[in-house]
């Protein structure tokens, strides 16, 4: 048998992604046709279905919340928190469709971007670090519709149809998607020709593929030092931006803290990697609801460290 060949879909799964795939072709043609109150509406309704329903996203979310929050929030919160989290991933699922339709003006119309953060959006060359908060997409669309030449790195899907639809919306809207791959090296030639790298570091990366281990609520997780090695080696701006959804169906998006090249020259990658996860606490703490809390950020222990204070689904 060769080794390399790929593995045979299971049969279940199989049926999973031709429903899902139908799913998502039903949404991209209905979904842009809606009027905004209705989006708003529906992404309401879905988030509390999922708060019902979702048992085991729901059991993550609250022992993440135990983790970050301790005895200073109640269950009271913390249930109000993963209840708002819910209606906030749904309107950026459907954004996903709403938005690609009629792209620029309905980011003109529907989403603000806040005074000082303008002269970021279109800038280059930088490297530009969110998180899931919010509506990670949309920000990547006002940055492409004010100049910038976006370039990031999309973590696939587990349904390859999805992955690549995906990623065809986002090029159709003007990002460039590189493949985890020999990223590093595409990264840092769209650096050179003045792009945007765009990262979202709030996921888990093994040390063996460029995690360092840093305090995130206190806890050490492992962090990708990508961010903080590119905006230190090449000497651009490291700018955290973010994408805040609101009550009223708009968006607001934002760069709260940039890291200027004189400050990063000759800081130790994990030390920089370290300023960037207590930037990005610093704002989930501000919008809790915003942050994809149903995440298994803290799955993965640091050797040596007390076991106890990672949440039981923890390796």
């Amino acid at each position: 048998m060769d080794p390399t060949a790929e593995k045979p879909v299971p049969a279940r799964r199989r049926i999973r992604y031709l429903l899902e795939d139908s799913l998502f072709a039903f949404a991209f043609r209905v979904v842009p046709l809606l009027p905004r109150r209705c989006v708003v509406g529906l992404a309401r309704s879905l988030g509390f279905m999922a708060w019902i329903l979702a048992r085991r996203d729901r059991r993550i979310a609250m022992a993440n919340l135990d983790l970050a929050y301790g005895r200073s929030l109640d269950a009271a919160g913390k249930r109000a928190i993963v209840r708002g989290v819910f209606r906030t991933f749904a309107l950026t699922a459907l954004d996903i469709f709403w938005f690609s339709r009629d792209t620029r003006a309905r980011i003109e119309r529907h989403v603000v971007v806040e005074a000082g953060s303008e002269k970021w959006m279109g800038a280059g060359p930088l490297v530009a670090v969110t998180a899931h908060f919010g509506n990670w997409e949309v920000f990547g669309h006002v940055a492409t519709l004010r100049g910038a030449t976006l370039v990031s790195v999309a973590k696939p899907v587990k349904n390859p149809v999805i992955d690549e639809r995906l990623n065809q919306l986002r090029r159709a809207c003007g990002q460039r998607i590189v493949p985890r791959q020999g990223a590093l090296k595409a990264l840092v030639k769209s650096l050179r020709e003045k792009a945007t790298v765009a990262l979202l570091l709030d996921q888990d990366t093994r040390e063996a593929e460029g995690g360092v281990f840093v305090d995130f609520f206190g806890v050490p997780v492992p962090v990708s030092s990508a961010a903080a090695g590119l905006a230190e080696r090449m000497g651009v701006p490291l700018v955290m931006g973010y994408c805040r959804s609101r009550e009223d169906g708009r968006y607001v998006c934002y760069v709260h803290d940039v890291l200027e090249p004189a400050v990063l020259k000759g800081r130790e990658v994990a030390d920089i990697t370290a300023d960037i996860a207590r930037l990005l606490e610093a704002e989930i703490r501000r919008y809790p609801t915003q942050w994809l809390w149903t995440y298994k950020r803290w799955k993965r222990r640091k050797p040596g460290t007390d076991p106890s204070i990672y949440p039981l689904y923890a390796d």
